[in-house]
């Protein structure tokens, strides 16, 4: 992570330095700046959340718009990831983790910018939250909720039940520890009580706390109003498309949701 940081870092200088040299052209931190005015603006307040917008377009003038294309994805996954940050940062919720889009604008002047935005509840991204390879019990558990169908780039890999290989879950941490649930069926309650398909001994655990239900050829995480929430990776979800490979903590339970090929 420290050699990833260091040459973020670089190319941050190289880029930094580019524009400095280019006077009349809009510069990647203007952007970044703008953008977080923009999500502030258009925040939404509810009885139980403060939502700002997950797609945000970008017009530029053509020439600003040519060099900042060039950097590619990576340069628009940077202003998302940024604006996601911010937004955290203020308790904000996000429908998905946000999604930046850079256009060339009509009557634009050369270093003008205009951004338009929108809520979007279905929403495929180009990236998604790191997981931290840390299991130490103690640490903290990011408080975001995402409200969201769909928030990771799609997988080649399409569940379909009518296949040989099967999902299922595993139990990795708390009772039952190695515990092999398959998911043989397109809907599993997982909770305390008796008449759950997936019974856990955690007290955390709501009567019925989550549901994996299979939509769309796709599995999604969905929690029934629990006590003490569902975390998808780290995030607390009330709905979340899920992978081969992600976690899925429950209470003390912790589950990973994985394929047997």
């Amino acid at each position: 992570m420290k050699l990833l940081a260091k040459a973020e870092s670089v190319a941050e200088f190289i880029v930094t330095y580019f524009f400095r040299q280019s006077s009349g052209t809009i510069q990647p931190v203007k952007v970044a700046r703008e953008l977080s005015k923009v999500m502030l603006k258009n925040k939404q307040v509810s009885i139980a959340h403060v939502y700002v917008p997950n797609l945000y377009r970008v017009y530029l003038h053509q020439n600003d718009y040519s060099i900042l294309e060039s950097f590619g994805e990576t340069f628009r996954t940077e202003l998302a990831k940024h604006l996601y940050d911010e937004g955290k940062k203020q308790g904000f919720t996000f429908l998905t983790p946000p999604l930046v889009e850079i256009k060339v604008g009509k009557d634009i002047c050369p270093g003008g910018i205009d951004i338009k935005t929108e809520f979007k509840y279905s929403l495929v991204v180009p990236w998604h939250l790191e997981e931290e390879n840390n299991s130490d019990e103690t640490e903290d558990i990011e408080k975001t909720t995402l409200l969201v169908d769909a928030v990771k780039k799609v997988s080649s890999l399409e569940p379909d039940l009518s296949r040989k290989s099967r999902f299922y879950l595993e139990i990795i941490k708390g009772n039952g520890a190695g515990k092999v649930c398959y998911l043989d069926q397109k809907e599993v309650i997982i909770g305390r009580n008796q008449d759950c398909d997936i019974i856990i001994d955690d007290m955390e655990i709501s009567r019925q706390h989550l549901r994996l239900v299979y939509e769309n050829r796709r599995w999604f995480v969905q929690d029934l109003g629990s006590t003490n929430g569902t975390y998808v990776n780290k995030l607390r979800v009330d709905r979340y498309m899920v992978n081969p490979g992600d976690r899925i903590k429950a209470g003390q339970t912790h589950f990973r949701f994985n394929i047997d090929k």
